[in-house]
């Protein structure tokens, strides 16, 4: 079990504890509204504190000595950098997760080294939203999971019998350079870490690891029906 602190429990900030206490863990919210961190006692199992995570008693108070991470999720970029230097002042082994709103201020929080040591993840849900979105835009149709730093994803297809891949092997798909099958399941859900000898299961999944421009490559190669091949 973990302790954690997060500073701001709006919609990002409630959710991840929520995340947090199904998972076991034990959480502390310091929220400024009063009428949220109210509303918060109510809905969650942790502590909740109403205060300002910018203020050392506050943070004293959440015990942020013995927390193992301090997540500042709020809308303010200023209060959230503030709070993640505070943090580590007093507890130099805790770890820092940074929420940035404005991508500006991100680009510029990881280039100033002295920054830098007071938080171990920068984090802009509104970046991440804003990509997955023109990601689905401009190549719609899977289950994604967003690298957008190295202009990587990871995406799952469906195999079928109807599929031309099935039954094929790996080495038999000749995927493009910048992608790699990283995982096969089977139709009761049996997981494989394939070679290039792996054949695929006439029905489940593929989970493929690529780079975006190779996706619309890998969407053609993995989708593609038998019927249209022998035609």
């Amino acid at each position: 079990m973990m302790f954690v602190i997060i500073m701001g429990a709006g919609r990002v900030g409630y959710l991840v504890a929520k995340m947090l206490e199904n998972e076991g863990d034990d959480v502390t919210i310091i929220e400024m509204n009063k009428e949220r961190a109210k509303e918060l006692s109510f809905l969650l199992n942790g502590l909740v504190i109403e205060g300002d995570a910018t203020d050392q008693k506050i943070l004293e108070e959440a015990n942020i000595k013995q927390a193992a991470a301090f997540a500042a999720l709020t809308g303010k970029d200023d209060a959230n950098l503030l709070a993640c230097i505070l943090a580590k002042h007093l507890n130099p082994k805790i770890k820092t997760i940074l929420r940035i709103s404005n991508p500006k201020n991100k680009a510029l929080f990881e280039e100033i080294e002295d920054f830098r040591r007071y938080f171990d993840f920068i984090i802009s849900p509104e970046e991440i939203a804003a990509e997955y979105i023109f990601r689905n835009i401009v190549t719609p149709g899977f289950n994604r999971v967003l690298f957008p730093r190295e202009g990587a994803e990871i995406v799952e297809f469906r195999i079928d019998e109807e599929k031309d891949i099935a039954g094929k092997t790996v080495k038999e798909l000749n995927l493009p350079r910048d992608s790699l099958i990283i995982a096969i399941y089977d139709e009761k859900g049996n997981l494989t870490i394939p070679s290039g000898d792996t054949k695929l299961p006439s029905k489940g999944q593929v989970i493929v690891f690529a780079k975006n421009n190779a996706l619309n490559e890998i969407k053609s190669i993995l989708e593609r029906k038998r019927k249209e091949e022998q035609g």
